[in-house]
């Protein structure tokens, strides 16, 4: 054998010499990785905060358009709400016209119907006194003409009787 036998020493020597190899080589990985991470991330920064920038114009602008478009739409509904106010009041107006007219033909209303009513009582006291008075009339008409008859009667019984004056 001419080979040299590994004992446990070489053999953590030999594992302790890959080690540190292998933890160089890590470490020269891991600086290669940050830095190209690092470099990866300044760039993805700068690209964000270029695109955020853009975006917040953008949102800027669209929000100065909305805020625009908002004020004209309120000025327009402001108006026509002013417009619909005044209309409302110029019913409300035409209404207490109408209702002060109709109140002034309801008292007109009330009055000619107690004239009415008085000229109809004033009729009918008028014909119950005109009933009675051609009721007396007749009666002393009638009693004329009775007597009348009378007189008549008697006097043809007379003419009839010659002896009778």
């Amino acid at each position: 054998m001419s080979e040299k036998e590994l004992t446990k020493r070489d053999l953590e020597q030999v594992f302790t010499g890959f080690e540190k190899r292998q933890d160089q080589k890590l470490k020269g990985l891991e600086e290669r990785v940050d830095s190209k991470f690092k470099d990866l991330e300044e760039r993805v920064d700068s690209k964000l905060k270029g695109l955020e920038e853009r975006a917040d114009s953008k949102l800027k602008g669209l929000e100065e358009r909305v805020i625009n478009q908002f004020h004209i739409i309120s000025e327009g509904l402001v108006d026509q709400i002013k417009l619909l106010a005044e209309g409302h009041s110029g019913i409300i107006n035409r209404l207490n016209i109408v209702d002060e007219r109709l109140d002034r033909i309801e008292k007109e209303n009330e009055r000619q119907h107690l004239v009415l009513l008085r000229q109809i009582i004033l009729c009918v006291i008028l014909s119950d006194r005109r009933k009675r008075r051609i009721s007396k009339e007749c009666q002393t008409k009638s009693r004329f003409f009775v007597a009348l008859l009378l007189r008549m009667t008697n006097r043809r019984s007379s003419i009839r009787n010659p002896c009778a004056y």
